[in-house]
């Protein structure tokens, strides 16, 4: 006579026993991973929380998928080859480097294998658009809501501090620097200005003009010259494709905050005097520091740099070599000097010609792609890349690991290129916008 359980019919056996259950956990998993990663990088207070957030719900949807099925690799081509053998390059080369720094080669190895795990993501979940979408709304909502906070804690609440003082987002490390403020805000205002079209019917598109708004706005208090010219750059890309008729409203938020940030300092010299603080320059001459900070100590790093590489075509590496650059600087307590301050003349330094002719036939694709993508209606890809070249080209630590200082590479750079690589691709299914 047979058991109860053994009349259970194949069709009730346990649900995570099942194939289409465990392609939805992985997708799941995959989904929670990314948003919460890329939203992280305005409101997680710290890198342990951020990266670890990656790496677990990675790591489980990476366990839950059904790997037998193939389904997840059948759209690979040239353009997830092209990531893998750049991040290959630069992490053997940086293997076999003269220097040896036991932890930073640690933190290297774990900062690319995080990196990889990022792009399969997103190569796994960027098909039909939704995930990213999702995204999109997602590190919306929570640089707008850093951003109001940051203005409102800043100039408003906590002491000594004043009205026009450059922006830093309080809800990370207590304080992020304000380039990194700058760039990550600039970049979700880009994100919003190409979703707006798209906003789904419950979320007033008033609401999502406001949001921009605040987050330019914030941009532009941050102070960050590397995050206004990343705003143009991203904005241009949007509106070549877009055109006039589509892209003149965004462009004139773009116009409308940058004037009135650089012509505010009567107004916020009054402010600052009603409430019984101090006026300084920082307040009343705002382009007079954009201009007087000049190149704030870049252009002797990129020299330094540039004199530190013995083989033009291999480079240094990148984990150990920090001392070898350093040491031609003059010392003082400027913490510039903790990287090379582009992430493009960076992968030169550390990867030499190989490096940068990969990174530059990995970026052509990418370009290439994304266009193709703008061609079809989604214009969100090209913009969000040009955004990132724009911003990685005087900042920015290392293309070939998340555990960076700034952290932002992965969000700026290497999400809107795997994206474009994994849609724009002939053989990739026509998306949805």
């Amino acid at each position: 006579m047979n058991s109860p359980a053994s009349t259970i019919p194949v069709s009730h056996v346990a649900w995570w026993q099942d194939s289409s259950s465990k392609s939805l956990r992985a997708s799941l998993a995959a989904q929670i991973a990314l948003t919460g990663f890329i939203s992280g990088h305005s409101c997680l207070p710290n890198h342990w929380l951020h990266l670890g957030w990656l790496f677990v719900t990675g790591v489980c949807a990476m366990c839950w998928t059904d790997w037998t099925q193939k389904q997840s690799w059948k759209r690979v081509d040239a353009g997830f080859q092209l990531i893998a053998v750049f991040l290959l390059w630069m992490t053997v080369r940086s293997c076999f480097s003269d220097a040896y720094a036991p932890e930073e080669m640690q933190r290297g190895l774990v900062g690319t294998g995080l990196l990889m795990l990022f792009c399969i993501l997103i190569w796994q979940q960027s098909g039909d658009g939704k995930t990213m979408r999702i995204a999109g709304w997602a590190i919306g909502v929570a640089s707008t809501l850093a951003a109001f906070i940051s203005i409102a804690l800043t100039y408003f609440v906590l002491p000594g501090h004043q009205v026009g003082e450059r922006l830093t987002n309080l809800l990370v490390h207590g304080g992020l620097n304000p380039v990194c403020t700058g760039l990550i805000f600039g970049f979700t205002a880009v994100w919003l200005a190409a979703l707006v079209e798209t906003a789904p019917a419950f979320v007033p598109r008033r609401f999502v003009w406001a949001a921009m708004t605040l987050l330019h706005f914030a941009t532009f208090l941050s102070g960050s010259r590397g995050a206004m010219l990343a705003l143009v750059c991203g904005h241009a890309a949007l509106f070549i494709v877009r055109g006039w008729r589509r892209g003149a409203a965004a462009l004139g938020v773009l116009f409308l905050t940058g004037t009135v940030y650089f012509t505010s300092a009567s107004l916020l010299a009054n402010f600052s005097s009603r409430q019984h603080q101090p006026t300084t320059l920082s307040i009343t001459h705002h382009f007079h520091k954009v201009v007087e900070r000049g190149d704030n100590g870049r252009f002797d790093i990129y020299r330094a740099g540039w004199n530190a590489m013995d083989n033009l075509w291999l480079g240094t590496g990148q984990w150990g070599v920090r001392d070898v650059w350093q040491c031609e600087l003059q010392p003082n307590n400027n913490s510039m000097a903790s990287h090379l301050h582009s992430a493009i003349f960076a992968t030169f330094v550390h990867g030499g010609f190989i490096g940068a002719v990969l990174l530059l036939v990995l970026l052509a694709c990418g370009i290439r792609r994304a266009w193709r993508i703008s061609l079809q209606g989604d214009a969100t890809w090209i913009a969000l890349l040009a955004f990132g070249c724009g911003g990685l080209l005087f900042d920015g630590e290392s293309l070939a690991s998340l555990a960076t200082a700034p952290r932002f590479e992965g969000l700026l750079f290497w999400l809107p290129l795997t994206v474009a690589l994994a849609c724009g691709s002939v053989t990739a299914p026509t998306r949805t916008v």
